[in-house]
């Protein structure tokens, strides 16, 4: 049997990556040590270490040569203590420094020169590399403080090297050893947020530019739909007026050839503007948003970092088709033109009187042409549909967006 390897992207067979209930095959190996998830696997390398820590350690604990034969006795039931850090250095790295710096202490009762040298060392090797991955600044000095204090007691009430020397012989073993570790760490760290920020600043990109495209659809699409208005309405007005004009001799003829020809180069006209326009399939099949999904809207915003409050003023109501779309488009876009941070929100304001609808979107300048083509759009939506649309700069680098649009109560 092929046992499968652990790695990104690859999944471990078994009941639930799809395997029929019944079938005859073999599940992973429960000894294998990559089938176990990432928690357990930690829990069980500290419980290695520990274990490895306490066989090297306990036989020169029981040794009466080295020590005083009250701590043979005691000096065994603190080793725990001493190793309780290793398991907490994850999740909280600078309070398994202080416990370190407490075991370290406690754990030289009852004589305080007893031998746990080697217990000690590689226990506080592994909380300065935790504090130095986990921390930053203050915090991450302040563990290092801790751990090299501990190191200090220990190397003063060691059975083997005690009182000045031997915290002086500890110093110049452990402090080179904890700061080589403790700078390591750091690095790691700073290597590992880089990585972070890239993979975010990534992650944004990726969704501007989603947005980007999503919105010259948007534009393509009020462009056409501008130039559908403007390339018909002539033409018909121009039918209407031919067609109820009063009858002259003569001229009759000539009147229904040009009422012919400009009904066929109208509908020639929209013939080419509607292919376009249904070749957008996603905005064909889509169902049109409407106000109930801004709710939606705004938590989509906010997932990239940014701060968006939402204002409803008035009881919210169904309104035309038209306008709820024309309006969920104009906030769409003004967020787009607009942005939104910790210190500055972006606000999103929607009021519900008898006649109309009004839309406010104030925050700050988003920078780029594509705000300017998000503007363009939203002024589209709204023109279309009978209201009114207007930019502001209150302050400098800020930005109101408005817009009115017909919405009657009884409509």
């Amino acid at each position: 049997m092929n046992v499968p390897r652990c790695g990104p992207g690859r999944i471990i067979p078994g009941e639930d990556a799809g395997w029929p209930s019944g079938a005859m095959t073999s599940p992973p190996d429960p000894r294998s040590f990559c089938s176990v998830n990432p928690q357990t696997r930690e829990r069980l390398t500290d419980i290695g270490i520990c274990v490895a820590i306490a066989a090297y350690s306990l036989p020169a604990m029981h040794d009466p040569s080295v020590n005083d034969p009250r701590a043979t006795l005691v000096g065994p039931l603190l080793l725990p203590v001493l190793l309780a850090p290793v398991f907490i250095r994850r999740g909280h790295p600078l309070g398994a420094a202080a416990l370190f710096f407490g075991a370290c202490v406690v754990s030289g009762i009852p004589t305080f020169a007893q031998f746990r040298l080697v217990a000690a060392v590689p226990v506080g090797v592994l909380v300065a590399y935790a504090v130095a991955t986990r921390c930053r600044g203050r915090r991450a000095a302040a563990g290092l403080a801790l751990v090299l204090g501990g190191l200090l007691f220990v190397g003063a009430t060691e059975s083997v090297i005690h009182g000045l020397r031997g915290a002086g012989s500890m110093a110049a073993f452990v402090v080179p050893i904890c700061l080589a570790v403790w700078g390591a760490g750091l690095l790691v760290a700073s290597r590992v947020r880089a990585a972070n920020e890239l993979a975010a600043r990534s992650d944004q990109l990726r969704r501007q530019r989603e947005a980007t495209a999503a919105l010259a659809v948007e534009i393509d699409r009020e462009r056409l739909a501008a130039d559908l208005d403007t390339a018909v309405r002539s033409r018909l007005e121009r039918i209407v007026q031919l067609s109820s004009a009063d009858a002259e001799p003569g001229r009759d003829q000539a009147r229904f050839s040009e009422i012919e020809s400009l009904g066929r180069e109208s509908l020639d006209r929209m013939r080419s503007l509607l292919g376009l326009l249904r070749a957008d399939q996603r905005g064909a099949r889509a169902p049109r948003p409407t106000l109930e999904q801004l709710d939606a809207l705004l938590a989509d915003a906010r997932s990239g970092g940014r701060v968006v409050d939402l204002e409803v003023v008035g009881d919210r109501r169904s309104l035309p088709v038209g306008v709820e779309l024309a309006a969920y488009r104009t906030v769409q876009h003004a967020l787009a033109a607009i942005v939104g941070v910790r210190d500055d929100h972006a606000t999103v304001r929607v009021q519900y009187l008898p006649d109309r609808l009004e839309l406010e979107v104030r925050g700050r300048q988003s920078p780029g042409a594509a705000a300017s083509a998000a503007l363009l759009a939203a002024r589209e939506r709204i023109v279309v549909v009978g209201g009114s649309f207007s930019t502001e700069t209150p302050s400098p680098g800020g930005r109101v967006v408005r817009a009115w649009l017909p919405a009657p109560l009884h409509a």
